[in-house]
């Protein structure tokens, strides 16, 4: 306090002209440390946050890029055994059930077994789970309805298993298995071509956000029970509309079906 007083009387003993031109000095300066100081504060904070926004913006493109090929990945082909594809054919026949026989031997390498179809849902399903933080809008609900509809495709696989397994029957059964890698490649020739626009539709809404990068905040979406189950809604309102869903009652007959030939086969083993 006593260097400020001495200032302050150093000041006031000077002529009015030198004293009031280092008083404005003084509010000069002070003035333009405060101003630099809020400048640095404002500017640096909003550094700060593009930073942290350009690092979560550019995780985002990883992620998209990631899965676009993932979804690629599974679009690999394969040609089925001419012994499998015969007896999937004959009874699609059998059941009445259209396909496109054009090329039904060349299949998603996915529908060339029952296992390949079950770990390339449950590989894809985790990995769009695992990402959704960092999604848009749009992309969330994509992907969720594209992980409901593949979905769809193991649990035919289920209720095939659980015939085998409720009449205590192992599923590693020579018959059970070759039984259910029909079934696979049944399912490959009828829905193969829908599950590879519902690959394209997950796909082709990620280069739209692609194309329209921002950093806004996904809106908060209520994922309660209407949501899911709306009929209306834009998870089952998408899902009723595919050909899984409306041809059911046809694809639960061939599921039937495949079961009850892996029963026969069983018993005929046995005997």
């Amino acid at each position: 306090m006593s260097y400020l007083n001495f200032i302050v009387d150093a000041i006031n003993q000077c002529p009015d002209y030198i004293g009031k031109g280092i008083m404005q000095l003084i509010i000069l300066t002070l003035g333009g440390v405060f101003v630099a100081w809020i400048t640095t504060l404002v500017f640096g904070r909003k550094s700060e946050i593009n930073a942290v926004e350009g690092a979560l913006l550019k995780r985002k493109m990883d992620i998209y890029e990631e899965l676009s090929g993932k979804l690629e990945a599974l679009k690999a082909a394969v040609v089925i055994p001419s012994d499998v594809h015969d007896a999937a054919v004959k009874m699609l026949q059998e059941e009445e059930i259209a396909f496109n026989p054009i090329n039904s031997n060349q299949l998603l390498s996915i529908f060339d077994s029952p296992k390949q179809l079950t770990e390339a849902f449950l590989e894809i399903d985790k990995y769009m789970a695992s990402k959704r933080l960092y999604y848009d809008n749009d992309v969330m609900i994509q992907t969720m309805c594209f992980q409901n509809y593949f979905a769809v495709y193991r649990r035919l696989l289920v209720m095939f298993e659980e015939q085998f397994v409720d009449a205590g029957i192992p599923l590693d059964k020579k018959e059970v298995v070759a039984a259910e890698r029909v079934l696979t490649v049944e399912l490959g020739i009828v829905l193969q071509e829908e599950l590879v626009e519902q690959m394209d539709k997950v796909i082709a809404t990620m280069k739209q956000s692609f194309m329209n990068l921002n950093f806004n905040h996904r809106d908060q979406i209520e994922y309660n029970y209407d949501f899911f189950n709306n009929p209306d809604g834009p998870i089952m309102g998408e899902l009723m509309n595919t050909k899984i869903m409306m041809m059911r009652e046809d694809i639960t007959a061939i599921v039937t079906k495949a079961a009850a030939m892996g029963m026969a086969g069983n018993i005929l083993s046995g005997r």
